[in-house]
């Protein structure tokens, strides 16, 4: 960007924050680290009233740079949080960020500079799983797998192309006055039923693999668990909302385990049954052990490969008991 300084897009980052002691400093710094004026970013922080110690450490980081802002959000849900960050800041554009998350040191600009040339109002990048432990690098691999959440694309996209959807978004400031704000009836899937009505509204949505974010995944299975059933109530209930949002990838684990579950109940009564499922499992898991064997062979984490079935089985069938757990319930 050549522009002088004082004609950048003010930027606003919003960081809904739940006691995130372990990550809201890390992802604090890498937007200070960006190579965007740092007079033209504001950083605004919405806190669940954390009790671990997050809302003193982002204190005192507001005392070494006056960019940073922190609100209070006693609800602690997350689309609450993002609409008093978004409603609460100043920038011309603003950019929904994890505390999760660090970002690459050209992220913003990568951005800016993707909304002007395409002429789009919401554009957004690629994903890349980290960890610091040997189990959550490899839930991170399984993330980025094509194989593990095909209906992400925005983890293994290597090509820029028009989306339904991005991770991390960054929205021109009058989307909000044209679409609305988030759903504060959803609390993970608000982005994409938010982005979907972006589309509806008959704008585009970019996305540029030159756009990169770091994204810490969740560092054991029971967490892990947690959060793909809550993924799947989520998604779930974006559908109800918008049955032209659902696509054949969503209904394909919950229609396995309907499947599994109706076989299993005819298995001690009909032979054919009970070898129907047997089939139906064989199939899934060697599905599993293929998919584990590609991601090992393209991230080069052979080393990894013993986990890779176990947390593609945690994340494929929590995903899926909480698609169907979501069909009765909301997520609370």
């Amino acid at each position: 960007m050549s522009e002088h300084p004082a004609t950048y897009p003010f930027v606003s980052i919003v960081i809904p924050m739940l006691n995130e002691i372990d990550a809201i400093e890390r992802c604090i710094r890498s937007i200070w680290e960006q190579d965007y004026p740092q007079d033209r970013i504001e950083i605004v922080i919405v806190d669940g009233l954390s009790t671990d110690g997050s809302r003193e450490r982002v204190k005192e980081l507001k005392q070494i740079r006056s960019n940073v802002v922190l609100l209070d959000n006693p609800a602690a849900r997350t689309p609450v949080s993002l609409n008093i960050g978004a409603r609460g800041s100043r920038g011309d554009v603003v950019i929904i960020l994890g505390a999760h998350t660090r970002i690459k040191g050209d992220f913003i600009r990568q951005n800016v500079t993707c909304m002007h040339t395409m002429k789009v109002p919401c554009t957004g990048g690629t994903q890349i799983n980290t960890g610091e432990s040997y189990l959550q690098q490899a839930i991170g691999y399984a993330m980025g797998s094509r194989l593990g959440i095909p209906s992400a694309p925005y983890r293994f996209y290597r090509k820029p192309r028009f989306v339904d959807t991005v991770v991390y978004a960054a929205y021109k400031r009058e989307l909000f006055e044209q679409v609305g704000y988030f759903d504060e009836e959803l609390h993970i899937s608000e982005d994409a039923e938010f982005n979907w009505r972006i589309r509806q509204a008959g704008h585009r949505i970019y996305f540029s693999p030159d756009i990169v974010s770091y994204y810490y995944p969740r560092k054991n299975l029971r967490l892990l668990a947690k959060q793909f059933f809550n993924y799947g109530i989520l998604r779930i209930n974006v559908v109800k909302k918008h049955w032209d949002a659902v696509k054949l990838l969503h209904l394909l684990p919950p229609i396995f385990l309907v499947g599994s579950a109706l076989l299993a109940m005819l298995a001690p009564v009909f032979t054919l049954a009970r070898h129907a499922l047997v089939a139906l499992w064989a199939i899934y898991l060697l599905y599993v052990l293929l998919a584990s064997f590609s991601t090992a062979q393209q991230q080069r984490c052979y080393r990894h490969l013993i986990v890779l079935p176990a947390v593609f089985l945690v994340m494929q069938l929590s995903w899926a008991v909480g698609f169907l757990a979501g069909i009765f319930k909301t997520y609370k």
